[in-house]
């Protein structure tokens, strides 16, 4: 700090929270079985983590539980540890009662009850050079957990991770995960990634605003809507976890598979289908026809096939296809030394980059994305219809997180929102008007799953490019109406809130 020409001290930043509006609520069906047993179908990401806590919960032994999911709803994290107390309250009624039990929570009482993205307070110093190089960064950053541990202590390790992205010199911090009042905090897509994202595009367009380096701005021929274009890298840290699989060929030549993961909607069991058709097809058999017919994926249960444990982080899809490639792999082998012999005896022979436009109604604080242009790096895509609809959709939940939904709670620690009456989350009205996405292929690396890279998280920090964006109209906007009264151009330091509203914009814009 001390090689500093510049200093920024005491800087705050607030983010909100964010909800994960997933399609279906918490759900769980639970159903007694013989032999002290019980069976519980459950809408979860981790049905593993279920079975040990309603073991304990009934005081049975793991192999006595069965937790079965065939897919889930939507879940974005919020049906990993949020589903856990759901299919055990559901599994000690049933085990009591020894009558079928189903429970499910309509949409005001899951906004209430489970919680969603951390919301943050941010203090931070900076030092920088007059050419703009950043010498020092301090960060003070609490964290909201709400009243219960959840995932809550691994998050400043994402954010730090984010943050990085950028040289900033002599970098220190002091991260506080803080017990409140309200709901439980859990993982949201891209959990602490998207925060230290943010934190960092803030830190260096504060930098940029004193020394008055503009990033893309041109407004002076129209007074009532400003434009600004802004461009944001990011870098985003994937952790590979086991994950089993068991690849079954039956007597008519069809095919079970079962894997660790879960069908999120994230196309998990598409990849994995592909990747079993791909490396069955190596064993080259005459009226093989459309493979992928013959190849039906099985639903998760825990005691079919022991789970990975938690279905998150961009990378389970690319975990379960290569444990399913290794199964084929010792399949056709062994089914290669049968089709020779029996050839004998019968004589025969998953980084990205965005480009973005909005405009802002200065009147209304109004922000619209003109247009949108993502180049996003998936190596060789297993499926890039899928990938593409991933990329598509996280960057579109990252557009709700930094400019549309307020996720609140009063005094009490009860979340204010009950539905989308209050709660406001992308629409038709509020995606790009022209979205242009492309998936770039970087080539072979030995070192990736059939070189693939992940699509599910990584492209939700690109749409911090949105905030960034109209946080540059803001600016001009703020200049131009002290060109009017005459006044100083220089000072136009301010801070967007997250998310950045209709009403937020409108204010920051001094008009009115």
């Amino acid at each position: 700090m001390a090689e500093a020409d510049h200093k920024i001290l005491s800087a705050e930043i607030k983010l909100g929270s964010q909800y994960y509006f997933y399609m279906e609520t918490q759900t769980a069906l639970a159903v007694p079985d013989e032999d002290n047993c019980i069976v519980v179908y459950s809408s979860i990401q981790a049905p593993e983590y279920a079975e040990s806590t309603i073991s304990r919960c009934l005081g049975i032994p793991e192999h006595n539980v069965c937790v079965i999911t065939r897919r889930v709803g939507g879940g974005f994290g919020g049906k990993a540890m949020k589903a856990i107390p759901v299919a055990t309250a559901c599994a000690l009624a049933a085990y009591n009662l020894r009558r079928p039990v189903r429970m499910y929570m309509n949409r005001k009482t899951d906004m209430k009850t489970t919680g969603g993205r951390h919301p943050m307070e941010v203090t931070y110093n900076v030092g920088f050079k007059e050419d703009g190089k950043i010498t020092a960064l301090h960060l003070d950053i609490l964290i909201n957990a709400g009243i219960g541990t959840d995932i809550s202590p691994i998050i400043p390790l994402f954010m730090v991770g984010a943050i990085k992205k950028y040289d900033w010199g002599a970098f220190s911090f002091d991260i506080k995960v803080c017990r409140t009042n309200h709901s439980s905090k859990s993982a949201m897509r891209g959990p602490g990634e998207v925060q230290g994202t943010f934190i960092s595009e803030a830190v260096i367009e504060h930098v940029a605003s004193v020394l008055s380096m503009d990033v893309d701005s041109f407004n002076m021929c129209n007074k009532w809507r400003q434009r600004g274009i802004s461009r944001v890298p990011i870098v985003h840290e994937v952790f590979l976890r086991s994950n089993p699989g068991k690849v079954s060929i039956l007597g008519d030549g069809s095919v079970a598979v079962e894997v660790g993961g879960i069908e999120l909607g994230q196309g998990l069991w598409t990849k994995v289908k592909q990747m079993t058709a791909f490396s069955l097809s190596a064993i080259k058999c005459d009226g093989m026809g459309d493979f992928l017919d013959k190849i039906r994926i099985i639903q998760a249960n825990t005691l079919s096939l022991i789970q990975e444990g938690l279905t998150a982080g961009s990378t389970t899809s690319e975990c379960s296809c290569e444990a399913v490639r290794i199964c084929c792999n010792i399949l056709v082998e062994r089914l290669t030394r049968i089709k020779e012999n029996l050839q004998e005896q019968m004589g025969s022979v998953e980084w990205g980059i965005l480009i973005l436009e909005v405009e802002v109604n200065l009147l209304t604080g109004q922000t619209t994305i003109l247009q949108s242009d993502i180049i996003y790096d998936c190596g060789q895509s297993l499926n890039p219809a899928v990938d593409l609809g991933q990329i598509e959709g996280a960057f579109v939940q990252g557009i709700g997180f930094f400019m549309l939904e307020e996720y609140l709670s009063n005094s009490d620690g009860l979340v204010i929102p009950e539905g989308t009456w209050t709660y406001k989350i992308p629409t038709i009205e509020t995606i790009p008007r022209q979205f242009n996405v492309e998936i770039m292929n970087s080539g072979h690396h030995k070192k990736r799953l059939l070189s693939s890279k992940a699509s599910g998280e990584p492209p939700l920090l690109l749409a911090v490019l949105v905030h960034c964006a109209t946080r540059a109209v803001i600016k001009e906007a703020r200049k131009q109406l002290l060109r009017w009264k005459g006044l100083n151009e220089s000072d136009s330091t301010f801070q967007l809130e997250v998310p950045a509203t209709m009403s937020i914009v409108k204010k920051l814009q001094c008009l009115l």
